[in-house]
Order: structure tokens, then C-alpha cells, then sequence
């Protein structure tokens, strides 16, 4: 018997989908946030992880985040920025590719980074963004650097490393941000309402406000990056 086990937000729902096709899978269990089901070992799956999946235009994998589609926070996000977003820009945590998609139709964008730290993200993401304005860094966000500072930083921040929540990973993303942007440039970030962003944005941009958002989500726009201490 093999059980298969993931969260949503690992792309488990994507998944159980693709196996349903190619075995006899039990109904699934569903707990929290995570889901899981079972069958028996037999068929061929050696091609399964490598097998992509077409969502909405997207090329996506099992396993990736928000493999099914655009998650909802990002979608606020890309509805919030502004149409005249431009210069040099980074999508931080850039995944498969969707942010940067959105970002990259605004005409004055001149060069969009996209930082990811998973690979299969990453390589979904070359194939769904082709704009030649588009360059791809398999890095950590919160360690990267930019040739040069950056007009605008877009990101929507994990916070979970492995199953627990660490609010600690958004923060560090914020830092980041402001170490990349210049003296002139903004952050735009969505994040889970729940999420205690607050005092990171203060500490490292001297203005920050609420601009979209809903019930579970917030859309923050953050200006004049703070001088970095000595």
C-alpha cells in the first residue's frame, strides 16, 4: 500500500487528480489544510513527476505551488498594480510564473528579475514567460542581489517552511526587498491578513499602506526604503 500526502498549498489536490487517472486511488482524507489517499503499488509512475500540466495557458507540475492555478493573493496582487509600473523590477518567490506574466504587460517595464528557489517552479516559468525582458534566477530571494538597485519589488511571500508557519520567511523577504530597491523605489506585496507584517514593513520602509485586498488577504504597497544601518 502507498499513501500519498501534501498540503494544498504544496499542489496535493493537483496531484491526487493526476494519479486518479493512471491507478485505483482510495477517496481522500481531508485535515487541516492537507489531504491524503492511498493504493496499491503495480503501475509504471517513473514519468510521474516529470509529466507538466496545462492550467489556464500555464505550464504548472505537481508539487509546485498553487499548481491548479493562480492562487488568490496573487491574482489581488496583479489586479492592484499600477499600469504604469516600470523601470527595473523584481518578482520575488516568482514561482511558475504568473506574477511576472501580469507584471510583464505594463510597457515600461524594462527588465523583470524572477527569483525562485524551487527549480521545477522555475522551469515552468521559463516556459510561460517569454518576454526577452524577462530574466531567471534559480537563488534564494532573501539572499539574491540585483545588478543594480531596482525600481519596484513584487512578491508574494511564502510562509511555510515544511508544514508549520513562520511568519519569519515574509519578513526576511521584506528585508530583501529593501536592500534591492532604490532610494525612489516601492514595494508591492500580498500576504495572508493573519500575518504580523507590520512591524517588519515599519522597520524597513518609512511608509506603507493597505491598498487592495479582502477577507483573507492584503495588498501593501511600501515606499522610501530606509537607509541600511551601519
Amino acid at each position: 500500500m502507498i499513501a500519498v500526502d501534501g498540503q494544498k498549498t504544496d499542489g496535493i489536490d493537483t496531484a491526487l487528480k493526476d494519479l486518479r487517472g493512471r491507478v485505483d486511488l482510495s477517496e481522500s482524507l481531508s485535515k487541516a489544510h492537507g489531504k491524503l489517499a492511498t493504493f496499491v503499488a503495480g503501475p509504471d509512475l517513473s514519468d510521474w513527476l516529470a509529466r507538466p500540466a496545462m492550467v489556464d495557458g500555464f505550464q504548472t507540475l505537481p508539487g509546485v505551488f498553487s499548481a491548479d492555478g493562480p492562487d488568490r493573493g496573487s491574482i489581488l496582487l496583479a489586479s492592484a498594480l499600477p499600469p504604469k509600473l516600470a523601470g527595473k523590477v523584481a518578482d520575488l518567490g516568482a514561482g511558475w510564473g504568473y506574477l511576472a506574466a501580469e507584471i510583464l504587460k505594463r510597457p515600461g517595464i524594462k527588465r523583470l528579475d524572477l527569483v525562485e528557489a524551487e527549480a521545477e517552479a522555475l522551469d515552468c516559468a521559463r516556459v510561460n514567460v517569454t518576454d526577452p525582458r524577462a530574466r531567471f534566477h534559480w537563488a534564494d530571494a532573501t539572499t539574491w542581489r540585483p545588478d543594480s538597485l531596482l525600481d519596484a519589488v513584487v512578491m508574494n511571500p511564502p510562509f511555510h517552511l515544511g508544514r508549520d508557519a513562520d511568519p519569519a520567511l515574509g519578513a526576511a523577504f521584506i528585508r530583501a526587498a529593501r536592500r534591492m530597491l532604490a532610494p525612489n523605489g516601492s514595494l508591492w506585496l500580498v500576504a495572508n491578513r493573519h500575518l504580523p507584517y507590520d512591524a517588519a514593513l515599519s522597520e524597513n520602509f518609512l511608509q506603507h499602506a493597505d491598498v487592495a485586498g479582502d477577507g483573507g488577504f492584503r495588498v501593501v504597497h511600501a515606499t522610501k526604503p530606509k537607509r541600511a544601518k551601519p
